[in-house]
């Protein structure tokens, strides 16, 4: 399927900052050479470490919010990720392990947040990739996403530095119950722990053979009477990709829940389900659904996706095709043109007035 992109939405700066992170990332986004490449890369991490350690957090957030694109954003983030490490046996190497959980329920729910550490080490012990994670010290509880975002560079910084910084650190964390609402609801739930140098060989490995037993152990641990419970375990990975990875898949899992309660509800009251795929500005990508034909007055139903520096449009517009095509869409319009930031998205007959296509039939 030959996919026509959708313009990209996110603000990025009309002219140049100056700022020497950007400086370093614009080198390697168009590197001359393996040398210079090389250089940059030493100077950008040397520049980072030194941000970290003197606390100037504003000339980082400066550097992050003002990329020139999706690219130097990634590499500046690959890079703080990078410091952020273990660099030697004596550094602690911390890490997450997120949970993506589909909850549903005719009633509010408070979840447990202990961790299940004895039962995620026995079980990522018996998968020689992932065995290093089975020696690791583990929060006692598990952290909510809000939590887990919150938690600066520097903080992840000074937690490396040896194990006693780490334990203080560990300590800090705030320990809150997840409240899942009423009705159908995505979240996400962090695993951390941290250990030695040796610890970075699992990290980013695919879960493989792991995946299943890990999932049966967030049933176990987190499902309770009266709540539907779905866990999709993550690979387990640096605190800044973990966050990276499990925001994406919240998204994803999120549409997937939002298109298929949308598309059944549709088709109790129209023969047809009609469409409607848009950036529009400040961020977001916009996914409608109606009927295909407005005589049957049905409200539109939106999902918004706020877009990541990191995200990946091409990759989300495949799989909202695909999951369309599970779904046996026929009647899909995707919108050439950036629709303003505060203009209400176009039902299917009023979208077909308008400059698209639909990639379904590509």
């Amino acid at each position: 399927m030959n996919i026509l992109p959708l313009p990209d939405p996110r603000p990025y700066p009309e002219t140049p900052v100056k700022n020497t992170l950007l400086l370093y990332a614009s080198q390697l986004t168009q590197p001359a050479s393996k040398a210079q490449t090389a250089l940059a890369r030493e100077n950008l991490h040397g520049e980072i470490t030194r941000t970290l350690m003197q606390g100037q957090l504003l000339n980082l957030s400066v550097a992050m919010n003002m990329a020139q694109d999706a690219a130097q954003y990634t590499v500046l983030m690959d890079a703080v990720d990078e410091v952020l490490s273990a660099q030697n046996s004596g550094e602690i190497q911390w890490f997450a392990l997120p949970v993506v959980l589909v909850s549903g329920s005719h009633r509010t729910h408070t979840l447990n947040t202990e961790t299940p550490s004895v039962l995620l080490s026995a079980t990522l012990g018996n998968y020689p990739a992932l065995r290093p994670l089975s020696q690791a010290q583990w929060l006692p509880a598990l952290l909510r996403a809000e939590d887990f975002a919150a938690i600066k560079a520097d903080a992840w910084f000074a937690a490396k530095q040896n194990e006693a910084a780490a334990a203080q650190f560990a300590a800090s964390l705030p320990d809150c119950a997840l409240e899942l609402p009423e009705g159908q609801s995505v979240h996400v739930l962090y695993a951390v722990g941290y250990g030695n140098a040796r610890l970075r060989a699992a990290l980013g490995q695919n879960l493989r053979d792991a995946a299943l037993p890990l999932m049966q152990v967030w049933q176990q641990h987190l499902t309770q009477p009266d709540l539907t419970l779905f866990a999709n375990p993550l690979n387990p990975n640096s605190p800044i990709a973990a966050l990276a990875d499990a925001q994406n898949m919240r998204l994803k899992m999120a549409l997937d829940v939002f298109a298929t309660n949308a598309i059944r509800s549709i088709r109790m009251q129209s023969p047809r389900v009609g469409v409607v795929m848009a950036a529009q500005e400040g961020g977001k990508l916009l996914f409608g659904f109606g009927a295909a034909e407005t005589s049957y007055a049905l409200q539109n139903q939106i999902f918004t996706w706020q877009l990541s520096p990191r995200d990946n449009i091409r990759l989300i517009q495949q799989h909202f095709l695909d999951l369309l095509t599970d779904c046996r869409i026929e009647y899909l319009r995707q919108l050439e043109e950036m629709l303003p930031e505060n203009a209400p998205l176009p039902d299917y007959e009023q979208s077909l007035q308008l400059s698209g296509s639909n990639p379904l039939l590509s």
